[in-house]
């Protein structure tokens, strides 16, 4: 029997769009055994809203991987352990995907890297802000090339604390992505690059003084944010709270917030915040995942 554990991903980083991601200490895991034949799908809870047969996207993705192996897979035994909420902007599609390849590359040996994994998470979750993360760990910025897609890695200081504001609602990223224009203006283009710079350099050199500039964005979030109930509150809590930044993470609706370390008390200090703000917001304070998805054998 195996385990593999697969962190949650906050796609974006707000001015990132579709390119830019970091990997958080909240995990799925899934453990799998082959067997014989059939297939057997199980969860740790009640999750009705997960397939348990062949349309499970787990399961989905370790077909496709295997077919990309030119191997056929066995028999499957899985118990999910879902606690990346779903639907709420924190990568639970993309754990899936990666787990699911994952899982193929070690029932059959294939001995994939990290580069071929992303590939094909990328093919299936349609971009690598969420996948990339959740395989290299860290914050992560991609690009698609002629042969596949660049990673590359930006250093995060133990001096910068991460939490998040999930709401009692969900968003599907298929109505976050149709209330997006079909273009923008270059000003606010520009504005983006420019932005994405600045974000970069505070992560680099540790200074976080404009990190809250450099999270504004023009291309996503102020589109999304009109689907959000209570957005303008939960960012504004955040800042009073002494919050270098918050943003969107992914699609939404759940916001991300960075703060210095050490700041035990941010987390219930923004829960009382958020109880008096529409939508049954809930503050976690949790930190970046520097390792990645990875498979242990129990």
């Amino acid at each position: 029997m195996y385990r593999v554990h697969i962190p949650a991903s906050s796609g974006n980083m707000c001015v990132g769009f579709d390119s830019t991601g970091l990997a958080l200490q909240i995990y799925n895991s899934i453990d799998f055994e082959a067997r014989k034949s059939g297939l057997v799908i199980e969860m740790d809870t009640p999750a009705p809203f997960i397939p348990t047969d062949g349309r499970n996207l787990i399961v989905r993705a370790a077909r496709r991987a295997a077919d990309r192996m030119g191997k056929r897979l066995p028999g499957l035994y899985l118990k999910q352990y879902n606690r990346i909420p779903h639907t709420r902007g924190l990568g639970s599609s993309a754990a899936c995907i990666v787990g699911g390849i994952l899982l193929a590359d070690t029932l059959l040996g294939a001995g994939w890297s990290r580069e071929q994994v992303l590939s094909l998470a990328s093919e299936m979750e349609g971009h690598p802000d969420n996948v990339a993360p959740a395989i290299y760990g860290g914050v992560c910025i991609s690009a698609k090339a002629e042969d596949g897609y660049l990673v590359r890695p930006v250093p995060v200081g133990e001096d910068l604390a991460v939490c998040v504001a999930i709401p009692g609602f969900t968003l599907s990223t298929r109505k976050a992505r149709e209330v997006l224009p079909a273009s923008v203006p270059m000003k606010d283009a520009v504005s983006n690059i420019a932005n994405m710079g600045l974000l970069i350099a505070s992560l680099y050199e540790r200074d976080y003084t404009h990190l809250g500039a450099a999270l504004h964005d023009r291309l996503h979030e102020p589109y999304r944010k009109t689907l959000i109930q209570g957005f303008d509150d939960v960012i504004q809590a955040a800042y009073d709270l002494g919050a270098y930044g918050a943003c969107l993470s992914g699609a939404g609706p759940t916001i991300l917030i960075f703060l210095p370390a050490g700041k035990q008390d941010f987390e219930r200090q923004l829960q009382e915040k958020l109880r008096s703000i529409p939508g049954g917001w809930k503050a976690v304070l949790t930190d970046f995942d520097r390792r990645g998805a990875f498979v242990e054998t129990l």
